[in-house]
C-alpha cells in the first residue's frame, strides 16, 4: 500500500519540497537520483556554488582540460564510481607509481638508493601494519597510529630518501603525517579487496571527473529544472515545528519534513552553517574528532619540457613536506607541457595566503635545485586551486584519525531526527573517497524511502555507547552488559539456606527477594 504514499509526494506545488538536498556534490546529486527512482520528485536541491560537481572540479591550462579536486578512480573493478565512468565514457588511464625518478637537494639521480630503502626497509614494514591492522581488529586491539606500526616494523628513517619513501607512501595518499593517521583504519584496504582490485585511475577526460555528476543530473534533472538552485549558501538548519527551515544567505527561506545535508567534514567543523536547536553532543563531537585533509593540486604549464620522463618526479628535500611529489602531466596527456605538484598538510594553510606570483616562485625555486643547471622559465599558465580557504569546501577529503571509534563513526552517519547526513564520510570502507560520497547517498536516500513509507522504519535516534544506560553491577539479577553508565535500577535474588540444627526439612529453605536501588 505504497501508492498513496508517492501520490502525496507528488505535489504539484515544488515550493514545499518533502525533501531538501544541501549539495550538488556526488553526494547531493546521487541522493537526488536515488530518490527519483523511488519515485518522489517532490525535492529540491540547494547548491552554493554556481555549478554542479562539488570537489570534483576541472579547469583549463592552456587548451588542456586538468583536475584541481578529484583526480583518481581509486580502486577499479566493481567500485561503482568505475561503473560509472565506464557507463558514462570517461577516460582514463591507470596510474603507475613504478614510474619514478628521485632528486636530491644537489639535482642527483638517487632513485636507487629509494630503491634499495624501499625494498629492504619500507615495504617489509608496510607489510607489517597491513597484518597487524587486521590482527588488532580481530582481536579488538585499541588502535594505533600508522608511525607506531611503521616503527614496530623495524622502518626507521634517518634520511631526506626514507622522508620522501613515506611522503609518496603515505602523506601523498592521505594527506597526513603517519602520526596522525589510524593505523586500525587506514590500512586494511577493505575499499581494494571488495572491489577486487589494486588499480588507481587518473582520470584523463577534456569534459573532466565531473562529467560523472552532470551526466547523472541530466537522468533527473534537465537544464532548467527548477528542482536545482544554483548560488544558494545554507546559512541556517532550523527545526521547527514538525518541518526544518532553510535559511540561505540571500534571506530565502525553504522548508521540508526531510533535510540531507552533504556539506563536507570541514564546513561543519568550521560552524559556517548553524543548526538550531544544536547538534547533540555526539554528533559534534563525531564531527569534530574526524580530520579534513589539506591538499593542493598546482598545475604549471611551459613552453618546453625540461624535466625527466617518467609519471612521478620525487624530490628527497632536506626538509620533509617540501613540494616533495610532482606528477608529469605530460605522460598522460602527451604534449601538455605541464607539471602538477601535490601540496598536503599545514603547508597548504602557508601556501593559500601567498598570492599566486609568490607561490609560482616558491615552486620554480624547488624545481631549479631539482635541476640543478638547467634553466627553468616561467611558466606561461598555471591553476592554483585553494580548497581550504573556500567556505563551500574547507579542504579536500575525509580522513580516520587515531582512537576514534567505530561507534563514534556511526554517530556520524547517523541522522539528527530528519535531518540525514551524506557524503566522502559516510561508508566505512570507503571514507575519504568520492565512491564514499555515492554509496552513503545511496544508504540516505534508501533510509528516508523506508521512513516515509512506515514511520516505524525509521532509523532508530542513535545512543553513543558512553551514554547506554543500565545495571552495571555484574551480580545483579539484571545486570546490561552493554551498560556503560548505572541508572540505578538493579535488582537482586538473594537465596539464603539456615544451617541451624533443623535445617535438613525443605520446610526451613526459603529464597528472600531483594530488590533496592544501587546508586553509582
Amino acid at each position: 500500500m505504497t501508492e498513496p504514499v508517492i501520490a502525496r509526494i507528488r505535489q504539484k506545488n515544488l515550493e514545499v519540497p518533502k525533501v531538501l538536498i544541501l549539495g550538488a556534490g556526488m553526494a547531493g546529486i546521487t541522493a537526488a537520483k536515488a530518490l527519483h527512482d523511488k519515485g518522489y520528485i517532490n525535492f529540491i536541491i540547494l547548491e552554493g556554488s554556481n555549478r554542479v560537481g562539488g570537489r570534483i572540479k576541472e579547469t583549463k591550462v592552456g587548451d588542456n582540460t586538468v583536475e584541481v579536486g578529484a583526480a583518481w578512480i581509486h580502486a577499479g573493478g566493481s567500485n561503482p564510481l568505475h561503473l560509472l565512468a565506464n557507463k558514462f565514457n570517461l577516460s582514463y588511464v591507470t596510474s603507475d607509481y613504478e614510474d619514478y625518478i628521485v632528486r636530491d637537494s644537489k639535482g642527483q639521480n638517487v632513485t636507487d638508493e629509494f630503491k634499495t630503502r624501499y625494498e629492504k626497509n619500507f615495504k617489509p614494514a608496510l607489510k607489517f601494519l597491513k597484518s597487524y591492522a587486521k590482527e588488532a581488529r580481530n582481536k579488538r586491539k585499541p588502535d594505533f597510529t600508522i608511525r607506531s606500526a611503521l616503527l614496530m616494523g623495524g622502518w626507521h628513517p634517518r634520511s631526506a630518501v626514507d622522508d620522501v619513501i613515506e611522503l609518496f607512501n603515505v602523506d601523498y595518499t592521505y594527506a597526513y603525517v603517519p602520526e596522525t593517521i589510524s593505523g586500525l583504519h587506514a590500512y586494511l584496504c577493505e575499499m581494494y579487496e571488495e572491489f577486487n582490485t589494486t588499480d588507481d585511475l587518473t582520470v584523463k577526460d577534456r569534459r573532466g571527473y565531473s562529467h560523472i555528476i552532470r551526466s547523472l543530473r541530466t537522468e533527473v534533472l534537465k537544464d532548467g529544472d527548477q528542482r536545482l538552485r544554483l548560488n544558494e549558501v545554507v546559512t541556517d538548519i532550523e527545526q521547527k515545528d514538525k518541518r526544518i527551515v532553510v535559511r540561505t544567505k540571500d534571506n530565502v527561506t525553504y522548508s521540508a519534513d526531510y533535510v540531507i545535508v552533504t556539506f563536507s567534514i570541514g564546513v561543519l567543523q568550521h560552524d559556517d552553517v548553524h543548526f538550531s536547536p544544536s547538534l547533540p553532543v555526539w554528533k559534534r563531537e563525531a564531527i569534530n574528532q574526524f580530520q579534513q585533509a589539506l591538499l593542493m593540486h598546482i598545475y604549471l604549464q611551459f613552453a618546453e619540457k625540461f624535466w625527466d620522463d617518467h609519471e612521478f618526479l620525487l624530490y628527497a628535500s632536506e626538509k620533509r613536506n617540501n613540494f616533495n611529489v610532482w606528477q608529469n602531466i605530460d605522460k598522460t596527456i602527451p604534449g601538455s607541457k605541464i607539471l602538477q605538484v601535490s601540496v598536503v598538510g599545514d603547508e597548504v594553510r602557508r601556501l593559500e595566503r601567498l598570492n599566486d606570483t609568490e607561490i609560482i616562485h616558491v615552486l620554480l625555486s624547488v624545481l631549479m635545485v631539482m635541476y640543478s643547471g638547467r634553466r627553468i622559465p616561467q611558466p606561461v599558465a598555471y591553476s592554483i586551486p585553494r580548497w581550504y580557504s573556500d567556505p563551500l569546501f574547507r579542504g579536500a577529503y575525509s580522513n580516520w584519525p587515531p582512537g576514534y571509534t567505530l561507534d563514534t563513526f556511526n554517530g556520524l552517519q547517523a541522522p539528527v531526527d530528519k535531518i540525514y547526513f551524506a557524503g566522502d564520510y559516510g561508508d566505512r570502507h570507503n571514507y575519504g573517497y568520492i565512491q564514499g560520497s555515492y554509496l552513503s547517498a545511496l544508504r540516505v536516500a534508501d533510509d528516508i524511502d523506508k521512513c516515509i513509507r512506515n514511520h516505524s522504519s525509521c532509523v532508530a535516534p542513535f545512543r553513543p555507547e558512553y551514554d547506554a544506560r543500565g545495571c552495571t553491577y555484574h551480580t545483579a539479577n539484571n545486570y546490561d552488559v552493554k551498560a556503560k553508565d548505572g541508572e540505578g535500577s538493579c535488582a537482586f535474588v538473594e537465596c539464603i539456606i539456615s544451617n541451624s540444627a533443623s535445617i535438613y526439612d525443605e520446610k526451613y529453605i526459603f529464597i528472600i527477594y531483594i530488590s533496592f536501588e544501587l546508586f553509582r
